[in-house]
């Protein structure tokens, strides 16, 4: 099925009772769950449950719309349905944030495509505890239990002497102990700070010379005399 380009679908749909499914996307995020810049952008995890195919509905779209506007990083679950969408938020959106997402919303309802949209706001917690106001809570609470949501920093290998072996395959942890490129590499500034026999001989021998002092003139100028 064809999904955004900002919305990367990490699973295939699942099927849960009463006719429902749901997919876990992941996007760039550069909030956390409290509306805060993060210092580099993350990954966040959220699930999609719907009962209609969702390359028929206009709700991804709206969602792409929302979280170009920043208002999907403390969102954990969206439950959809016909001109409704129901927000699952995570734990950690603290009850100063949540006036604040509910705010980001209000532009993407006045948007034309969602006149009739309406969206409710609810926690996680809700969910999990079974002290839900909504008919399906039981399914969103599989959902959460079932996957990791929310937003987590990416992993970034090390750049190492081994780089090309794991991009073909090789597990990571076989070269843990291997030497960290960046750590190991220390340009040094290319001077002659000291004679090199081999290359004093062998002036030596092209000039005939038979005294390395007068061969030095020549390896050496007087200007850039070897440090003692």
């Amino acid at each position: 099925m064809p999904f955004l380009s900002v919305f990367h679908p990490e699973s295939a749909p699942v099927l849960l009772g009463d006719n429902l499914q749901y997919v876990v996307f992941s996007a760039l995020q550069w909030k956390d769950a409290n509306l805060k810049v993060m210092p580099k952008a993350a990954k966040q995890r959220f699930a999609v449950l719907y009962n209609q195919p969702l390359e028929e509905r206009f709700m991804m779209e709206t969602l792409e719309q929302a979280h170009i506007q920043g208002a999907m990083s403390g969102v954990k679950v969206v439950s959809v349905h016909k001109n409704l969408l129901r927000l699952f938020l995570s734990d950690e959106v603290a009850g100063t944030t949540f006036h604040a997402i509910e705010s980001l919303w209000e532009p993407i309802k006045d948007l034309d495509l969602n006149r009739r949209l309406e969206i409710d706001f609810s926690c996680e917690h809700e969910a999990c505890s079974g002290r839900s106001d909504y008919l399906f809570w039981a399914d969103v609470k599989e959902v959460l239990e079932s996957n990791t949501l929310g937003i987590e920093q990416y992993s970034i290998p090390a750049l190492h002497d081994c780089a090309e072996k794991i991009l073909n395959g090789d597990e990571p942890v076989s070269h843990q102990f291997h030497v960290d490129i960046r750590q190991s590499f220390t340009p040094q500034p290319a001077a002659l700070t000291q004679r090199c026999p081999m290359l004093v001989d062998s002036v030596a021998s092209k000039m005939g010379h038979n005294n390395c002092r007068m061969t030095d003139l020549y390896v050496y100028p007087a200007h850039k005399k070897p440090i003692a």
